[in-house]
């Protein structure tokens, strides 16, 4: 076993053992007698054949099929899927729905990839505490769903074509009695193709007495960039203001500086990770598990798209929560060719009119440190998609020719545009010796493009340009410098 998947093993058990006796399924309760009688209801094919997936009695277009109709008191423990479809869509399409204690309408409802956390219509790998994906496309629930008289689980097919296959296990303990104190699990789906322009973006809203777990959110861009920045908030039993209220899309779903690798943890993850391009797709999610956010009357879970909601990519979401029925009423499912984001066509890069690329020609050019292009579409809006980047440890000076085809000197005025970011460090331009222009670039609101306007007269020879990187501020971690393209306008 490779030492990180050992250290992964040892940490998960350590936390499982932490919590030893508080839930079902934890190596310390693992021992004790159990007071239950463990069922489950699956597609097996009744006639003892091999038809386990029910080929001869494929779901049609339209078509709810049953998968589970439970007598309780009692409590679902498990939900293994796995699909044959000749339907691209299926994942968008087959709509999950579950209905506790003989409600009329459904405390789950999800299209079925969704609610399994395999968002944007697509299947990938991940490993969380209550939902787990295995290889080939295995779909694991592990949420505890109980019950005090009845479950019933239904799949909907809303797709254009038959289900060739669907197989399937629903496993439950069944109980002669047990404490029920009227809490239920609930799932709901929302989508919004685009973001609504200055409104959070909602992932759930209830009303009435329970706790939040979590979330999965799926994006799919519109455009060019970061998709996040945007904070989380959420408002508790009516508030004005939300009392948790976060710093930003990706530490809500607890990774950091616009994620690296795919990854996925028990109650966190980015299993799908895009590119910052248009049309990539991205998942994450957040699950409360150790951390539940209850409410006594109502709440309402939003996160901004973008910083302060600036960006208008396609969000699609599964919030889960436990709470006491009756619930309130779910909005209406979107239809089944709602559910699928249209391309975007991608835009063309920003571009400063009348400006030169700082990134562009060959960096061995420079001189006096390592220097870098960095693509910045993941940020905002720079010149070009990108920026030269210093990253020097301390204090040095850059120096870079400059030669100007021209009978005379030129008296010029320059707009410069850099980059701020909370490891930046003070800087200097300077041209033929003299000091031009200078900037602090440390800025604590994340990464962000500023400009600084000065006077230089440009000799129609050589010249010399230096950037001095002369220190930080004290909030500054670093002392990295960025020039995005630069304008000269003659006087």
């Amino acid at each position: 076993m490779a030492p990180w998947r050992l250290v992964r093993v040892l940490l998960t058990l350590s936390l499982f053992c932490a919590c030893a006796g508080t839930a079902f399924g934890t190596l310390d309760d693992l021992p004790k007698l159990k007071d239950f009688k463990a069922g489950r209801q699956s597609s097996a094919d009744p006639s003892g054949g091999n038809a386990d997936g029910r080929q001869d009695l494929p779901i049609q277009p339209g078509e709810t099929r049953e998968m589970a109709s439970i007598e309780g008191p009692g409590a679902i423990t498990h939900i293994w899927v796995t699909i044959a479809s000749k339907d691209q869509n299926h994942l968008r399409n087959l709509v999950l729905r579950m209905y506790w204690d003989g409600e009329e309408t459904p405390s789950v409802e999800s299209p079925i990839g969704d609610f399994f956390g395999q968002g944007n219509n697509s299947y990938y790998q991940y490993s969380s505490l209550p939902l787990q994906i295995g290889t080939s496309n295995g779909l694991n629930s592990f949420w505890r769903m109980p019950f005090g008289k009845s479950a019933r689980v239904t799949v909907t097919n809303d797709g254009p074509v038959k289900v060739d296959a669907f197989y399937y296990y629903v496993d439950y303990q069944k109980y002669e009695r047990f404490e029920d104190d009227g809490s239920r699990f609930h799932v709901q789906y929302r989508q919004a193709f685009p973001c609504v322009a200055g409104e959070n973006y909602v992932l759930m809203e209830a009303a009435g007495r329970g706790h939040y777990v979590g979330t999965n959110l799926s994006i799919h861009l519109r455009a060019d960039g970061w998709w996040g920045e945007g904070d989380d908030m959420i408002y508790v039993d009516g508030e004005e203001e939300p009392s948790l209220q976060g710093t930003g899309s990706e530490d809500y779903f607890c990774g950091a500086w616009c994620y690296g690798e795919a990854f996925s943890d028990m109650y966190l993850g980015c299993p799908q990770r895009g590119e910052h391009k248009t049309n990539a797709l991205w998942n994450v999610y957040r699950y409360h598990i150790e951390d539940p956010v209850p409410f006594e009357k109502s709440i309402k879970v939003t996160i901004e798209h973008g910083h302060a909601n600036d960006r208008s990519d396609d969000f699609s979401s599964v919030a889960y929560w436990y709470q006491t029925e009756p619930h309130a009423a779910f909005p209406a499912l979107p239809a089944a060719e709602q559910r699928i984001p249209t391309e975007a066509v991608p835009t063309v890069p920003y571009k400063e009119q009348g400006a030169d690329e700082a990134e562009k020609g060959p960096l061995s050019e420079w001189q006096g440190g390592p220097v870098g292009v960095q693509d910045m579409s993941m940020f905002g809006k720079w010149s070009g998609n990108a920026h030269l980047f210093f990253q020097p440890e301390g204090p040095a000076t850059f120096t870079h020719p400059v030669v100007l085809n021209a009978p005379r000197a030129v008296n010029v005025n320059v707009t410069l545009w850099y980059t701020a970011a909370p490891d930046y460090g003070i800087c200097e331009a300077w041209m033929n010796g003299r000091k031009v222009a200078e900037w602090d670039g440390y800025t604590k609101d994340g990464v962000i493009r500023k400009s600084v306007e000065f006077p230089a007269t440009v000799p129609s020879g050589n010249s010399t340009f230096e950037l001095r990187v002369v220190g930080k501020n004290p909030e500054s971690s670093g002392y990295f410098a960025g020039i995005d393209c630069w304008r000269l306008t003659p006087q």
